[in-house]
């Protein structure tokens, strides 16, 4: 490291310091709702402002520079493709607030978010899901959730920005409420604008296998342990209808982990209320492919009318 790199470290180390004095706790939810309404104005002049060429305030270069101590080679490849300066300054306001120490290497890639690594000032692991705000994708992705919902029909409306971060609100919300039904989910830590921090399934980053990745190619559980996770996950499916009034609608293999003996369920971002008008519809898919998955490990499984009577309570 050259003389003038080091000179640069210290600065910005300074300014750390000074920030680190001023950390406050996590931010709930109820805080960020209330803090939308004071976002929404500055962010609706942030799409004017981006087509102005003026020279970066000294400050956010300084942020840009901490973040980039925080980073791996593979965060290095990624904050230059997808990351947006607001994406920036909301990791960089995690940080601040005590909330992520540092921020590692990418362990899930989609085309709507990427799941990263990290570690919180403790030294523990967590996961830290960004939402991306530069993908035209996420609309159409979304779209067969948010119809008929009245929580998202104006946020629609309103832009891709304020949609993503009411996507990671509500699936923060699900994850809580899911949690309080007593599945087991990655517990929620914070979210802010279109980051998501929460508990990290694995350890020293490397995350627990999905029950695909357990299955294929090779299976490498016998018949009665495939039997204890399907009669787990099941009964996660009644608590999750009965108890936290939600179903999942997108439920399979390839989302639920499987750590410590014990499944876990993973991205419920859409995951809708009973009352959703196709919660149904969402419902008897999930039941589908919990049946195809467990049934192609040798389980003997329900029938899907069996299984709808037993999770909606009507048997």
């Amino acid at each position: 490291m050259s003389e003038e790199e080091v000179t640069k470290a210290e600065k910005v180390e300074d300014v750390m310091k000074k920030v680190e004095e001023e950390v406050k706790a996590p931010q709930k939810e109820e805080e960020v709702e209330e803090q939308l309404e004071e976002e929404e104005e500055l962010e609706e002049g942030e799409e004017l402002e981006e087509e102005v060429e003026e020279p970066i305030p000294k400050e956010v270069v300084q942020r840009r520079k901490y973040l980039k101590r925080y980073k791996d080679k593979d965060l290095f490849e990624t904050v230059e493709e997808v990351f947006d300066m607001a994406t920036q300054m909301a990791v960089y306001e995690l940080i601040r607030r005590g909330v992520i120490g540092e921020l590692k290497g990418v362990i899930s890639a989609g085309k709507e978010a990427r799941v990263y690594c990290g570690k919180s000032p403790q030294g523990d692991d967590i996961a830290v899901k960004i939402y991306l705000t530069t993908t035209a994708e996420f609309r159409k992705s979304i779209r067969k959730y948010i119809i008929g919902d009245p929580r998202f029909e104006q946020i629609a409306n309103r832009g891709l920005r304020h949609l993503i971060y009411a996507w990671a609100r509500k699936e923060f919300r699900n994850l809580k409420r899911l949690e309080q039904a007593g599945v087991r989910v990655p517990s929620p830590i914070a979210v802010y604008r279109n980051v998501l921090v929460m508990e990290f399934i694995g350890e020293n980053c490397k995350r627990a296998p999905l029950l695909v990745e357990l299955a294929k190619p090779v299976n490498q559980l016998d018949v009665e342990e495939w039997k204890k996770i399907f009669e787990t996950v099941y009964d996660y499916m009644v608590k999750m209808y009965q108890k936290a009034r939600l179903v999942h609608a997108d439920l399979n293999e390839y989302n639920i982990m499987y750590w410590k003996g014990e499944p876990v369920i993973i991205d419920v971002s859409q995951a809708v209320p009973i009352n959703h008008p196709y919660a149904h519809d969402f419902l008897m898919h999930d039941i589908q492919q919990i049946r195809r998955f467990f049934s192609s490990v040798g389980v003997e499984v329900p029938s899907a009318a069996e299984m709808y009577a037993r999770i909606t309570g009507l048997e």
